[in-house]
C-alpha cells in the first residue's frame, strides 16, 4: 500500500502544471454584512441532533466551499468575496467548527451538508473543499452525483486510502502532547510544521493563527470521535466521479497529500492537476490571488466546454466574440481544452466544427505556435493546401524546434 502511495507520489511531483419543506421554518438567516458590494446572508440550518452554521453571497451558480479540519469557513475569506461577483457563493462551518454547534452524538458530513443543499434550495453547485474538505468533497459526488457540476480539490485526501507514520508525526516534529495543549497546538502548526504553509508566507501564518487563536472549539476531539463512517470508501470508485474536477495542491504540502493528489489523478477521467509553488497545505490562503485566477480560469473553462458541446462550435464561437467585446483581454477556456475537443470532433467527422474550433484556438492564442500546427492539420485534411502551408510556416516561425511542421511542409515540397 505506501508503495503505491510513494509511486504515485512520484508520478505527481513529476506531472507538475508549476426542496426545504415549509416545516423548515426554523431556518435562522440574517444579514451580516457585504461582500464585494453584495449582501451577506448568514444563519443556522438544522441537521440531525443539532445545527449548523452557513453565510453566503452573489447571484448566480451555487458555488459551495468545505473548509480543512483545523481552521472553519474563515479560511475561505479571499475566495468569498472574489467570486461572490459571478456565483452565489456558500460556505459554512462544519460541525463543531467555527460557529456551528457541537456535536452531541453520531452525525455524517455527507448528511450535514446534503441538508444544506436542501435547505438553502440549491439545485446543484461547483463544489470545492479543502484537506479533509476534499475528501468530503469526493464522497458527497459519489452519494450525490446529481448535485455537483464540478470539483475544486485542494490538498485533498481520499477515504480508503491510508497515510504513512511521517505523515502524522510530521517527520516526528508534532508531539502526542500537542492536542492536549492549546498554546502549543496553535504554535506547532502556525509556526514549525513545513507542511500547513510554507515558510516564506508569513502574514498567512499569521492570518492562521488568529482565526486558531479564536475559535479553540475547532480543536474539540468531539468533531471527529463522533464522525459516521458507514458510507463506501471511494477507494476504487473514483472513475465514478464524471464531473470536471480541478486538483490543486501545493509545492510544500506534505508528499503523502502529493500521493492523494497523484490517485485522484489518475482514478478520474479527466482531471487536472496543478502544483502551486511558494504554498503548503493552505494554498488557497497563501496564494490567494494565483489560486482564485486558476480556479476562475477552470470554472469559465468548464461553462464554455459544456456551450460547445450541447450548442455547437458556431455558437461557442458567437459567445467568445460577444465576451471580447466586454472584455477584450477575456479568455473563456485553455488552449488546451480546444484543441483536444477539437481533435475529438475531427474524429467524429465533424470537421467544419473542427476547423472552427482550432481557427477559434488561433484568434485567441496567437502566440501559440501548436494552435497554427493544428489549423494547419484541419485546412489540409479539407484540401485547402495554401491556407495550410501558411499556418504551418507561422507555427514554425514562433518554434522552429516544431518537427511536425518540418515534416508537412517537406512533404508539401516547400522550403
Amino acid at each position: 500500500m505506501l508503495g503505491y502511495i510513494f509511486m504515485v507520489a512520484f508520478k505527481a511531483v513529476f506531472s507538475l502544471v508549476l426542496y426545504v419543506p415549509d416545516f423548515y421554518a426554523m431556518v435562522q438567516h440574517g444579514v451580516t454584512g457585504e461582500i464585494s458590494g453584495e449582501k451577506t446572508i448568514s444563519g443556522y440550518i438544522e441537521v440531525d441532533n443539532g445545527k449548523i452554521f452557513y453565510e453566503k453571497t452573489g447571484e448566480g451558480e451555487a458555488f459551495v466551499f468545505i473548509h480543512d479540519g483545523i481552521v472553519h469557513r474563515e479560511t475561505w475569506d479571499d475566495q468569498f468575496k472574489y467570486f461572490a461577483g459571478d456565483y452565489k457563493v456558500v460556505r459554512y462551518d462544519r460541525r463543531g467548527y467555527g460557529r456551528s454547534e457541537p456535536p452531541t452524538a453520531v452525525f455524517s458530513n455527507i448528511e450535514d451538508l446534503h441538508q444544506l443543499f436542501k435547505q438553502l434550495k440549491i439545485p446543484s453547485a461547483h463544489l470545492m473543499g479543502c484537506s479533509a474538505g476534499g475528501r468530503l468533497a469526493i464522497d458527497f459526488t459519489l452519494a450525490y452525483p446529481e448535485l455537483v457540476k464540478s470539483l475544486i480539490l485542494v490538498g485533498p485526501a481520499v477515504n480508503g486510502y491510508g497515510f504513512t507514520e511521517h505523515f502524522f508525526t510530521r517527520g516526528g516534529r508534532y508531539k502526542a502532547d500537542y492536542k492536549g495543549n492549546t498554546d502549543a497546538w496553535i504554535k506547532y502548526w502556525t509556526m514549525e510544521d513545513p507542511y500547513e504553509m510554507a515558510a516564506s508566507n508569513t502574514a498567512a501564518r499569521e492570518r492562521l493563527r488568529k482565526m486558531m487563536e479564536n475559535n479553540h472549539q475547532n480543536f474539540n476531539p468531539d468533531n471527529t470521535v463522533f464522525w459516521r463512517e458507514d458510507f463506501p470508501s471511494a477507494r476504487g470508485r473514483l472513475a465514478e466521479i464524471k464531473v470536471p474536477t480541478l486538483v490543486v495542491v501545493g509545492e510544500y504540502d506534505h508528499p503523502d497529500v502529493h500521493a492523494h493528489t497523484g490517485i485522484i489523478s489518475c482514478g478520474m477521467t479527466g482531471a487536472q492537476r496543478v502544483v502551486i509553488r511558494g504554498a503548503g497545505h493552505l494554498v488557497h490562503m497563501e496564494q490567494p490571488d494565483i489560486f482564485n485566477r486558476l480556479v476562475g480560469q477552470f470554472l469559465k473553462n468548464e461553462d464554455f466546454i459544456a456551450v460547445i458541446k450541447k450548442e455547437g462550435a458556431c455558437k461557442a464561437v458567437a459567445l467568445f466574440h460577444k465576451i471580447r467585446l466586454q472584455k477584450p483581454d477575456e479568455i473563456p477556456f485553455t488552449e488546451t481544452a480546444v484543441n483536444n475537443l477539437g481533435y475529438e470532433f475531427l474524429q467524429c467527422g465533424k470537421t467544419d466544427e473542427a476547423q472552427l474550433l482550432f481557427k477559434l484556438n488561433v484568434e485567441a492564442y496567437p502566440k501559440s505556435f501548436n494552435v497554427y500546427d493544428s489549423y494547419g492539420e484541419i485546412l489540409l485534411t479539407q484540401g485547402d493546401t495554401l491556407h495550410s502551408v501558411e499556418n504551418y510556416k507561422k507555427s514554425l516561425q514562433l518554434n522552429p524546434n516544431n518537427n511536425n511542421a518540418v515534416a508537412i511542409l517537406r512533404e508539401l515540397g516547400v522550403n
